[in-house]
């Protein structure tokens, strides 16, 4: 699928117009919603290949990954998708640690001073992903680049570069047409996941 198309997909799917509280804090006058883009194979078909593509890209040009981690739980099906594709092994980040079995705070194999990228779903202010970042570094991994399917342009790249990371996302708000002074505010036109209009 074309990547123009895809994003057409994505908005028909997850795409939603209210007034919403994001994670952040901030309020928002739209919302993608990115269990209904992650949960639709069509839709997290395409989101994997092309962010597969930007990380092969990013290795041919010298980047080294030994593993890939998502923070739970929205972007664990994006990283299980992105593991099979590449066949980089993935880690899985929890908000906490849990309190039974191993108590571990990173699921998945790995050993101190393996590089790894994180991958997330939707980079707003970035406070998701910098906490999993915390986390892996803090297990002794080293931590770059952070891979997304959607920056909201509200922070969330500034505040990567800050903590020492790079931001690669699949979209910007801007390029899906959603960004900008309107507060997010359009009105959708594309194909949804069934092929009907929206």
């Amino acid at each position: 699928m074309e990547k123009g198309s895809l994003g057409k997909l994505l908005l028909g799917v997850a795409y939603l117009e209210g007034d919403f509280v994001l994670r952040s804090g901030r309020r928002s006058r739209y919302y993608l919603d990115k269990y209904l883009f992650e949960t639709e194979p069509r839709v997290l078909r395409g989101i994997v290949h092309e962010m597969a593509l930007m990380i092969r890209n990013h290795m041919a040009a010298g980047a080294v990954y030994h593993r890939l981690a998502a923070p739970e739980l929205g972007a664990v099906s994006l990283g299980a998708g992105l593991s099979l594709e590449s066949g980089i092994p993935f880690l899985i980040v929890r908000k906490g640690e849990k309190g039974y079995g191993t108590s571990k705070a990173i699921e998945g194999a790995f050993v101190s001073g393996e590089r790894v990228a994180v991958v997330e779903d939707i980079v707003t202010s970035g406070g998701a992903a910098l906490a999993a970042v915390d986390k892996l570094r803090e297990a002794g991994l080293v931590v770059e680049d952070l891979y997304c399917v959607v920056d909201r342009e509200e922070g969330g790249a500034e505040a990567a570069a800050k903590n020492g990371l790079t931001l690669h996302p699949l979209f910007t708000s801007t390029e899906l047409g959603i960004g900008g002074g309107a507060g997010g505010a359009i009105e959708v036109r594309g194909e949804t996941a069934s092929g009907a209009d929206v």
